[in-house]
């Protein structure tokens, strides 16, 4: 089970916090009324989904004995207009340095993140257009 809160500052300011007392701060972006002191809370979400498949994928790629020297993944979300501004496309680009990757083994590490052990893709998945691209790096 996991747990967090958030206490609000004032503003539109809130502190998160996590189960180990582990701080975040959010905030309204400027044109929304905030200050643009911390995180949107709408973006979070989409940071917790390319670190989640970035663990993933990078313990999968090492399982799978692949040079991995550097890996960015990087998620654009479209949400839709008006409230709830749900997410209605997420696309995940991975972008994986090493020399002599397999673009089989990674495409098959990264389809195993999403299908089998990323919780964070899975929650959001229900009911959003997710894709995914993958660019090797040689080097």
């Amino acid at each position: 089970m996991y747990e967090v809160k958030a206490t609000w500052g004032g503003g539109f300011k809130f502190l998160g916090i996590d189960g180990d007392g582990r701080e975040l701060r959010m905030d309204a972006s400027v044109g929304a009324g905030g200050e643009g002191d911390g995180y949107r809370p709408s973006e979070l979400p989409l940071l917790g989904l390319a670190g989640c498949t970035g663990i993933d994928t990078l313990e999968i790629l090492q399982k799978m004995r692949q040079p991995v020297e550097g890996l960015e993944v990087r998620v654009v979300a479209s949400p839709n207009d008006g409230y709830p501004a749900r997410y209605t496309r997420i696309e995940v680009q991975y972008t994986v340095h090493g020399k002599g990757l397999s673009m089989e083994k990674v495409e098959r590490a990264v389809k195993l993140s999403e299908d089998k052990y990323c919780t964070v893709g899975q929650t959001l998945a229900n009911g959003t257009e997710m894709i995914h691209t993958i660019e090797l790096v040689e080097g």
